[in-house]
């Protein structure tokens, strides 16, 4: 392992994060592995443009052609946020994963200062992060479709970022499959809209709850409004599994919303007209960028 390689993993040891590294000449694939999912029909066209159509394939302009891409996978908890609603404190959930904007400054800080020091640049990756991760051996794909980390479960918020540091390793490889999920279908069972199939390795993922919440068509009827679970996102495949079970999630408590606050979220108040301590509070969780589903989301919650 050579001096930078030493100096990243201890770094990212500090906040108990991990990474691994591939050659950008591997973008192509991963490119055309996300076509060929739309062209077979595994993904479904509306749910490709809306998933996977921001993603940026050529390269950012840096000082010199960047080399190599560094995915990084950062420990995150459940979030309990507490909302006053109708005289009482509800407690709402905010999965993993949704929170971003300090855990990418954290890593670009310091993938600044170690590569500063080696005359070389970075800059920050818009790309599948789950693929990504598998295809580097930082991750295994679960029956349900997420990415597990070694010592981390799924609960893992992933970033990724472009160098032109020049590795002395491509840990480029084939996705590997969790051994555990070819005898275990608790996902599968506890998944509230059966998204999750029998038949084939990829998940129907227009039909995922996950999909419903973070969009702002309606619900569809199927979905039964008890089957609601978290603000963002859906926990219930990651609740049941034996590799999440495995490892220590503490719930962390997050911020408390007031009846106010709660009201104006609800009432769908767009964002310049929030108060300047609720915008942010949803700053602090990266909900602002999710503001206009938030209150179809709280509410089907709070009337649960």
């Amino acid at each position: 392992m050579n001096s930078v390689m030493e100096t990243l993993t201890e770094e990212f040891s500090k906040f108990n994060a991990r990474f691994r590294t591939v050659s950008i000449s591997h973008l192509k694939e991963v490119k055309d592995e996300l076509q060929q999912w739309r062209q077979e029909g595994i993904i479904g066209k509306k749910f490709y443009e809306q998933n996977y159509g921001f993603f940026e394939f050529d390269t950012p302009k840096m000082p010199t052609q960047p080399h190599s891409i560094i995915i990084i996978a950062i420990p995150q908890g459940i979030i309990s946020l507490a909302w006053q609603y109708h005289g009482k404190t509800r407690q709402v959930v905010l999965p993993p994963t949704y929170r971003f904007s300090n855990d990418r400054a954290r890593c670009l800080e310091l993938l600044s200062r170690v590569f500063e020091k080696e005359g070389c640049s970075v800059a920050r990756a818009i790309l599948p992060f789950k693929l990504l991760a598998a295809r580097s051996g930082l991750g295994t794909y679960g029956r349900n479709n997420l990415c597990y980390i070694e010592g981390m479960g799924s609960f893992a918020r992933l970033e990724a970022f472009y160098t032109d540091y020049v590795f002395p390793k491509d840990e480029w490889q084939e996705k590997q499959p969790l051994g555990r999920c070819a005898r275990c279908t608790l996902c599968m069972n506890a998944c509230p809209t059966h998204c999750i199939p029998s038949d084939r390795f990829i998940i129907h993922a227009d039909q995922c709850l996950t999909y419903f919440n973070e969009f702002e068509e309606p619900f569809p009827l199927y979905v039964n409004p008890h089957a609601h679970n978290a603000l963002m996102g859906c926990l219930r495949c990651q609740e049941v599994c034996p590799e999440n079970r495995a490892v220590a999630h503490p719930r962390e408590e997050g911020v408390t919303f007031s009846e106010t606050e709660t009201e104006l979220i609800l009432q769908g108040v767009p964002k310049d007209q929030l108060p300047h301590t609720l915008v942010a509070k949803l700053q602090s969780l990266n909900m602002d960028e999710y503001l206009p589903v938030l209150p179809r989301n709280l509410k089907v919650l709070l009337e649960k």
